[in-house]
């Protein structure tokens, strides 16, 4: 049996003082076997390493929320869904950024940020997202909130285009993607709600100028979300 270094795989044991949140890691099953107390045969013998450090980050950051886990909200029947529901994502995201914003997602479902039905609309969404794609709607949103906070009469494919060329070069140096393989994926994400191109508007551009949507939008506020400082 594969050796796993205690701090990944003993879940359990990491939040011992924590019963509210140990019991949820003691309710995950994988292929119908019971996690919990028995982590490490199973760990052992049906999940690799990296599972275990996917759960270790999910727990790591749903811990440093701001919902109050408690023995009602954990036998409640939405809690319940929402959580494996998002556990199932986590398994199998190879990505720390995104295992990290689905335990945001699932924090802002309990903060009544979003409703249960947003929860599952916008966690599916995300699911689908590739880290690239979501740096790439990221780095977009950024540059349009910059162009909003400008004054101008500017229609949304001109004030667009007064930056789409500085969002291409930040694109080629933080993923190495340019030209028709940026376009491609823009054309991509445009079937998943979060990007749209500018209709209407006379451009004799073959490139998928466009916007990010309320979609992604919403999402980015969730996972971006800063706690509030504690009043001294």
């Amino acid at each position: 049996m594969e050796i796993f270094d205690s701090s990944i795989v003993k879940l359990n044991e990491l939040y011992e003082a924590k019963p509210i949140l140990k019991a949820l890691i003691q309710s995950i099953t994988y292929k119908d076997l019971p996690i919990g107390a028995a982590v490490d045969t199973i760990f052992g013998t049906s999940v690799n390493r990296l599972k275990a450090e996917r759960l270790r980050t999910f727990f790591e950051q749903l811990d440093n929320g701001d919902i109050e886990l408690t023995e009602e909200l954990i036998t409640d029947n939405d809690f319940l869904h929402s959580y494996f529901v998002t556990i199932n994502y986590v398994l199998k995201n190879r990505s720390e950024l995104k295992i990290k914003a689905f335990a945001e997602i699932l924090n802002s479902l309990y903060r009544d940020d979003i409703d249960i039905n947003e929860f599952e609309d916008y966690g599916q969404i995300f699911d689908e997202l590739t880290e690239r794609e979501f740096i790439i709607l990221s780095v977009k949103y950024e540059f349009e909130k910059h162009a909003a906070s400008i004054e101008d009469d500017l229609n949304p494919l001109q004030r667009t285009s007064t930056y789409w060329q500085d969002f291409k070069s930040e694109i080629k140096v933080k993923l190495n993607l340019e030209g028709e393989d940026l376009n491609s994926m823009l054309l991509r994400l445009q079937r998943t709600g979060c990007y749209k191109k500018h209709q209407g508007y006379w451009n004799d551009s073959h490139e998928e100028i466009g916007d990010t949507t309320a979609i992604l939008q919403t999402i980015i506020g969730v996972i971006k979300y800063k706690k509030p400082e504690q009043s001294k």
